[in-house]
């Protein structure tokens, strides 16, 4: 049942699943008439992570343990260690992609669009959301909502997510939507298209809009040790608001959850920032849980896109030996912090004094005891005297380490790891996939239980334009020159005009705005139109 992507000859070849395959799990629908789906996603969330909040909650299990029921393979086509982009798109659509790609293929397949399950689920009528503590923009939501070669052009995809109308988006990016270089004011744009956009939690508490756009901080949120509760909601909670808005549509909803930053803490080897997010992560689980649970209709999926850092519990200071070693050696130390590594950085400055900086370290993140060696570290890096590797990253990346030794924690790697995630799904007659799954077989599972056809709708969707339009007798231009920032594909036939503007949801056919019901997708190299926009022109 699994789509492999094959290199030969440097030929990438997609061998297509049969549609009979895809809806391999339709009789499951059927017989327990899902209507939601729920994937939550923790980013970069290793075995050992979770075996670290386990440790870190008194050995008490997540809120998703009884639900485990396999593994999941995270390579992507080009890479056996993926990145967020390629894994989110091989979640979001059943491709194996490019690392870097968010929903198109690889070079060798044009770097074409391919349909994600939440385009599915709103083509089908169902509300859709994405809910992260990262920008929104970043690799994982922009898979689901976004088609892009380049994961790090946060204003193309921040375009394409608003045009693709997401019903609630939650979460940070506050500073893509306006002071573009295109000139867009994407804010305007939610307004015009009747979105509520809030910026507060108390915001969020009251809000009834069933198009929402909660954006809390101008990139990423704070992690969730360091999170002020009056300016950022938490996870769990914008997991609930979401969900409380989605249900209102009889005919269901899709949503995406990302615990981000578990992620970018395990890069800066911080096991505090990774394990207390860990259990924001776990609390955001629960609602959906507490959710599905009584609803009866409704798919939770919990995985990771990948694991990060290498996180191994047990270092070269621990004892070889087994026996003697309590649970509290690993996580006291860890306890101990009031804040993350990150929050630390941001306590400190280049202007204090040696006494001033071991004083806050200590009483801040638990390291009472540094060791001269280990604060001129510090104080070199905040004054600048620090050169070389020791300077090139960032001080929570130096700090990070000097905790997990006493916590007798270790990493591998300040990146990712390519070893098989969890995956827990819970499903009210227990239909669910099970041992070692690619995945690509996650998007499979997700559109098998909304009764989606992936391929069909890429078929329908994300036709390559120039060629479409030329074999119907038209002249095709690709302006790039009259805004730079605001590609144009023109099309002339006779007296009939159409320009096709890039990353929107509509065309203009003589000078008449015609709405589409998903984006015209650019890729910097070809222009992705519906059959709705290709019929538009008479033959």
């Amino acid at each position: 049942m699994q789509t492999k992507v094959l290199k030969a000859k440097n030929t990438l070849i997609v061998t297509s699943v049969l549609i009979a395959l895809i809806f391999v799990f339709a009789p499951a629908v059927q017989a327990a008439r899902i209507k939601n789906v729920i994937l939550l996603i923790g980013d970069g969330m290793g075995v050992s992570t979770m075996s670290l909040a386990r440790w870190f909650n008194d050995g008490k299990p997540l809120s998703w343990d009884q639900y485990v029921c396999g593994l999941v393979r995270t390579y992507s086509a080009d890479d056996p260690i993926t990145d967020s982009a390629a894994a989110a798109t091989a979640m979001a659509t059943s491709y194996k992609t490019k690392t870097g790609f968010l929903s198109v293929l690889p070079d060798e397949m044009n770097r074409a669009p391919v349909a994600t399950v939440l385009e599915g689920a709103r083509l089908s009528g169902k509300s859709t959301g994405l809910v992260v503590t990262c920008n929104l923009q970043h690799a994982t939501p922009a898979a689901f909502a976004a088609h892009f070669p380049y994961r790090a052009d946060y204003e193309a995809i921040c375009e394409q997510m608003v045009y693709n109308q997401v019903d609630v988006l939650l979460g940070g990016g506050l500073k893509y939507f306006t002071g573009r270089k295109d000139r867009e004011d994407l804010l305007r744009v939610l307004k015009q298209k009747g979105y509520a956009i809030i910026t507060s939690p108390e915001e969020l508490r009251s809000v009834s809009s069933s198009k929402l756009a909660g954006l809390f901080a101008e990139v990423d949120l704070a992690y969730d040790l360091d999170r002020d509760p009056t300016r950022e909601p938490s996870l769990a909670e914008m997991t609930g608001a979401a969900i409380n808005l989605l249900c209102r549509n009889k005919k269901g909803f899709f949503l995406m959850v990302e615990g981000s930053k578990i992620d970018w803490a395990n890069h800066d080897h911080d096991p505090v920032g990774s394990v207390t997010d860990m259990m924001a992560f776990d609390r955001a689980v629960k609602v959906a849980l507490d959710y599905a649970l009584k609803e009866r209709n409704t798919v939770v999926i919990v995985v990771a896109d990948h694991s990060t850092g290498g996180l191994t519990i047990g270092n070269e200071k621990s004892p070889s030996k087994s026996g003697g070693k309590k649970a509290g050696d690993f996580i006291n130390p860890l306890k101990e912090a009031r804040v993350s590594a990150e929050g630390l950085e941001k306590l400190l400055r280049p202007e204090m004094n040696r006494a001033e900086v071991k004083s806050i370290i200590g009483e801040r993140y638990g390291l009472g005891d540094l060791t001269e060696e280990e604060l001129k570290i510090i104080m070199d890096y905040l004054t600048g005297a620090a050169t070389g590797p020791k300077r090139s990253g960032k001080l929570k990346s130096i700090i990070g380490p000097m905790i997990s030794k006493r916590a007798m924690i270790d990493w591998t790697t300040s990146g990712h790891t390519g070893e098989e995630v969890a995956l827990a799904v819970y499903h009210p007659e227990g239909l669910r996939p099970e041992g070692v799954i690619e995945n690509t077989d996650i998007a499979r599972y997700v559109a098998g239980l909304m009764q989606i056809n992936l391929e069909a709708i890429t078929r329908e969707y994300f036709i390559e334009a120039e060629a479409a339009f030329k074999a119907k007798g038209a002249q095709v231009e690709l302006d790039t020159v009259t805004d730079p920032d605001n590609p144009v594909l023109k099309i002339k036939k006779g007296n009939q005009s159409l320009a096709i503007p890039a990353n929107k949801d509509f065309v203009e056919m003589n000078g008449a705005r015609i709405q589409t019901r998903l984006i015209n997708v650019y890729n910097r190299k070809n222009f992705y139109v519906s059959r709705q926009v290709l019929n538009l022109l008479e033959n």
